[in-house]
């Protein structure tokens, strides 16, 4: 038995930008994309059909779909070029005290909160359309803008794609749909377009047996958004808060592709104790920082979360303590992402992540998304943004996100198995290896044979085996990357002695899977190390 969509571009195009590049189409197509058209779908009427969301619960429990879709270079692209046209009327969707009256008025749960989100509401219509007698400079500003003369314009892309087979489908290959296929013909048949408006498609729930083209795998090189438990909810939860109007990223996750007839890579013969179970935080204001001043943010996030969770004992897989002391036990670490490994890479720091040890309790992980969800409600503006702010840092606001269009945020980028590592931010050795700059005779060469052991250590600890080899140095070693002596010193707490850091390449015999990180300063940043291809 197998679930398979099929889809048919009814104009043999495909067009929808990807979501981390405008200039580019998305293909193949993402199943995340597919699902929000279904949901669109399901609230085509007012009174929605019980049966089809059941359905659409059911669907998003069903892991990730295979695709039978052509591949390159089965595929055409249309060569992009950017369009200026005039931008929407500014004044229409544009009144935030509108959309906030009717985001309080969705939200209201009582007759009494509702009569005043009601009132509220329309207060704030009859002040959008009153007739000012004496109208302020701004609104005059404002009106003429609508001029055809005075009209902004923007660019925009088209992107376009051409496959040779006008026709693709998300299969389920072990799935029954029988208890849902009646309502799941019903929601296809109502999907009219797929991407942009123009992209009109015809879908359907068939029976046909088809040989997936791409199927999930860790080990693939094709990343696509997919969807997980709570889909439909997340998605209903943002469009009360955008309303159709503001520019968003919908909710999705990133699952990794590969051909199917390319068989599965060679298992990676070991893994990291941190997992690629992350939560992120993308930057969205404040000032520009970089790499350097990482560890203050990775302070500022954990003090955050640990002044809402109060004065109650955490546990030590999210405190990283113990009634006495610090645990030896691998737990959550505070990991700011700079953008780095890139020709035209700066060291900006692009957000953060919360990267979760390996096997965390179930209880442990339910725990530390109800901080974060606490920290968002008390702290968030309407739109989601958390500052973090501490000591000498400047207020660098983020908002969480489930998947980001910037490459830096994307977890598979450092996550995913390589022979080959090289740190992003310096490791902070355990031990003092000597001095590394002596011009003594031997004694530089002495001191980095003992900053090699200390990282071969290092990784004996955190992936389980030794590194056939590695090389140490003071200056970056990926671009984008800082000088060791543009770091401030480790721990920086008094009375500690501050630990002697280096960059290195890291090589191993076998495929080892990230994310890895280093030294003493790992839970906070220090030591990330970015896989990257063998020479």
């Amino acid at each position: 038995m197998m679930l398979a969509i099929e889809v048919e571009l009814l104009t043999g195009r495909y067009a929808a930008t990807a979501h981390n590049d405008r200039w580019r189409a998305e293909w193949p197509p993402h199943p995340a994309r597919f699902f929000s058209a279904l949901v669109a779908a399901l609230h085509d009427y007012d009174n929605v059909d019980q049966a089809e969301r059941e359905a659409l619960l059911w669907l998003e429990r069903q892991g990730a779909p295979s695709l039978w879709v052509d591949l390159e270079p089965r595929v055409g692209r249309r060569q992009v070029q950017g369009v200026y046209v005039p931008v929407n009327d500014i004044t229409l969707g544009g009144d935030a005290a509108i959309r906030e009256a009717e985001a309080k008025l969705a939200e209201a749960k009582t007759p009494a909160t509702k009569r005043k989100a009601e009132a509220a509401l329309e207060k704030a219509k009859r002040k959008a359309v009153a007739v000012d007698p004496q109208p302020s400079d701004k609104a005059l500003e404002t009106a003429t803008a609508l001029l055809p003369e005075r009209r902004t314009r923007r660019v925009r892309t088209f992107p376009v794609v051409l496959p040779e087979t006008p026709t693709f489908a998300f299969l389920w290959p072990t799935v029954d749909p029988s208890p849902h296929r009646a309502s799941l013909e019903q929601l296809c048949a109502r999907v009219t377009r797929l991407g942009h408006s123009s992209s009109l498609v015809r879908c359907s729930v068939v029976d046909r047996n088809f040989t997936p083209m791409l199927v999930p795998g860790d080990d693939g090189d094709v990343v696509l958004r997919v969807v997980g438990c709570d889909q439909l909810e997340r998605l209903e939860q943002t469009y009360k808060h955008h309303q159709g109007v503001e520019s968003r990223a919908l909710p999705a996750r990133s699952q990794r592709y590969r051909s199917a007839s390319k068989g599965t890579a060679p298992t990676p013969t070991a893994e990291s104790v941190f997992s690629s179970d992350w939560v992120l935080f993308e930057r969205v204001g404040g000032p520009r920082l970089v790499a350097s001043r990482g560890t203050d943010l990775a302070r500022a996030l954990r003090g955050a979360l640990i002044e809402v969770h109060g004065s109650q004992n955490l546990p030590e897989t999210l405190s990283g303590h113990t009634e006495s002391g610090p645990t030896a036990q691998p737990h959550v670490a505070f990991v700011p992402l700079p953008f780095v490994g890139h020709e035209y890479a700066d060291g900006a720091i692009m957000g953060c992540a919360l990267v979760l040890p390996r096997g965390l309790a179930k209880n442990d992980r339910e725990l530390l998304l109800h901080l974060v969800a606490k920290w968002e409600k008390q702290r968030a503006d309407q739109r989601g943004n958390l500052t973090l702010a501490a000591g000498t840092l400047p207020p660098f606001i983020v908002r969480r996100v489930d998947l980001s269009a910037k490459t830096t945020l994307d977890p598979a980028r450092w996550c995913r198995a390589s022979t080959r590592f090289v740190t992003a931010t310096p490791i902070a050795l355990d031990k003092n290896p000597g001095n590394l700059r002596s011009n003594k005779d031997g004694t530089a060469r002495k001191a980095a044979l003992e900053a090699q052991q200390n990282i071969s250590d290092a990784c004996l600890r955190v992936v389980g085996v030794r590194p056939s080899l590695v090389e140490v140095s003071l200056a970056p070693l990926l671009p984008g990357a800082q000088h060791v002596r543009d770091f401030l010193p480790w721990p920086g707490r008094p009375g500690r002695t501050p630990r002697v850091r280096v960059h290195a390449d890291i090589r191993f015999e076998a495929p080892v899977r990230g994310p890895l990180l280093l030294g003493a300063g790992r839970y906070f940043g220090l030591g990330l190390c970015l896989p990257v291809e063998d020479r």
